[in-house]
């Protein structure tokens, strides 16, 4: 069976009940996680631009934006969730990104819009990233990449909306290949931009990516001719991607058997990846082992990792410099030990105490960690290592070490740990007795008729 094919069967035919309790459990984790980092950034200041902007350009009654609890069309509802289930960083991590958040938006806005039940909307959701991570695996950069030539996080991130919502939409063979198809020929060339400048337009990619993924498999059910084949023969669309190997193997590579939704990653900390490991030893000297802002001398961080130690004297002037940097969140965590967007707000990324904290934060002597080589590591279940030893006022001297931060499948979250994390992240945006709700909801999701009917119940 040809790629295209083999991908389109697996996803048609695949029913909730065909589905490992492992991997149906993941799947809500993944759901309640990606909803719950959306709620988190609520009071962001991007978030409420975010918003004002989609109340501008889009209007409709199909689905619901998770912010404000109201109706909108498909589209905007997708583009809207999809932009701030990442903007606060806190959702997933796979080896290519973060599908969740273009998954999840569009598993939950289709169901709305097309009266899905839980069950379908979470066998979406499994559907959805198998698909993705091998689509996006089987294009990725060669070993020797230089990030500076464009990584492709957000332009394969249209599969990632595609495949759920095809689903939903209950396509035969045919049109769900068409829709991943048209996806691809939609797919946005990479480029570093956003990377280099750190720019918030890169969750607008998000938003973008997952509104065309759904828009994709919208027109495959209108009705287009041809448009078969997409990952087969020399006409390939991986074939003429212009920063990769193409690994074609990836396409079928365990499909129906080795599920990839239990090798990602899901974060304990609003950060990049490569900060949650530093951020899991803090929150243990924090915790066990007495550490305070006021009693810390020194922090010493080995190895480092490329592009992670930038440290801002002057202050930080953009949260995705922030959230990347291990100074600055180690010292916002510091400061205050509970997560959440507060730690970048203007005033916090601008604090004198938080960037005399960062400065205390030093390089080990090991050789700096590669991030592109980090990534493999990852790919083959393995993960960046690190140590921290801190230097305190009172001459102890304390040393952690850690292999896998929590969340790495190696060291999962439970679902009562990510139930737990969505009360934290929703602290200061839900009332408890409405937090509390929304999860009990989201727990029992696998029983809900109308995923349409929960909506007012979530928001």
């Amino acid at each position: 069976m040809n790629n295209s094919t083999a991908l389109s069967k697996f996803a048609v035919d695949l029913r909730y009940e065909d589905i490992p309790a492992e991997v149906r459990e993941m799947a809500k984790k993944m759901t309640i996680q990606t909803i719950g980092a959306a709620l988190a950034s609520k009071n962001m200041d991007f978030t409420q631009s975010v918003l004002a902007f989609s109340k501008k350009y889009g209007s409709g009654d199909d689905a619901t934006r998770m912010i404000d609890g109201k109706k909108t069309s498909l589209l905007g509802a997708v583009f809207t969730n999809s932009i701030i289930a990442d903007n606060i960083d806190w959702e997933d991590c796979s080896w290519t990104g973060h599908p969740s958040a273009g998954i999840v938006p569009a598993a939950f806005a289709v169901s709305e819009a097309r009266g899905r039940s839980g069950k379908e909307m979470l066998a979406a959701v499994v559907a959805g990233f198998e698909v993705y991570q091998r689509i996006a695996m089987a294009i990725q950069p060669p070993d020797d990449f230089k990030q500076n030539k464009g990584w492709g996080l957000t332009s394969w991130q249209i599969f990632a909306s595609a495949a759920p919502a095809a689903k939903l939409m209950n396509l035969s063979y045919e049109q769900y290949e068409q829709a991943l198809s048209i996806a691809a020929v939609l797919m946005a060339m990479p480029n570093s931009l956003v990377h280099r400048t750190m720019s918030n337009v890169y969750h607008y990619q998000h938003g973008f990516c997952a509104q065309d993924g759904v828009l994709s498999a919208m027109l495959a059910e209108h009705g287009v001719d041809g448009m078969t084949g997409a990952f087969d023969g020399p006409d390939a669309f991986g074939r003429h991607h212009l920063i990769t190997d193409y690994k074609e193997f990836w396409y079928q590579e365990g499909l129906g058997s080795r599920w990839l939704i239990l090798e990602t990653l899901l974060k304990h900390w609003p950060c990049n990846m490569w900060v949650q490991s530093s951020l899991n030893m803090m929150d243990a000297f924090i915790h066990q082992d007495g550490v305070t802002a006021e009693n810390v001398e020194e922090i010493i961080v080995d190895p480092p990792t490329q592009m992670r130690m930038t440290l801002r004297p002057e202050g930080y002037d953009k949260i995705i410099e922030a959230q990347y940097s291990m100074p600055f969140c180690i010292a916002a965590m510091l400061n205050d030990p509970t997560p959440g967007p507060h730690w970048f707000t203007t005033e916090n990324m601008h604090n004198p105490k938080i960037l005399e904290l960062a400065k205390k934060v030093k390089s080990g002597p090991s050789p700096e960690q590669d991030l592109q080589e980090s990534f493999r590591r990852f790919q083959r279940g393995s993960f960046a290592e690190k140590s921290i030893t801190i230097k305190c006022t009172d001459g102890r001297v304390l040393t952690r070490h850690m292999e896998f931060p929590k969340g790495h499948p190696r060291n999962p979250l439970s679902l009562d740990e990510v139930c737990q994390r969505f009360l934290v992240q929703t602290s200061k945006t839900l009332s408890r007795e409405k937090a509390e709700k929304s999860l009990e909801t989201l727990m029992n999701l696998e029983n809900i008729e109308r995923v349409s009917d929960i909506s007012a119940v979530l928001y």
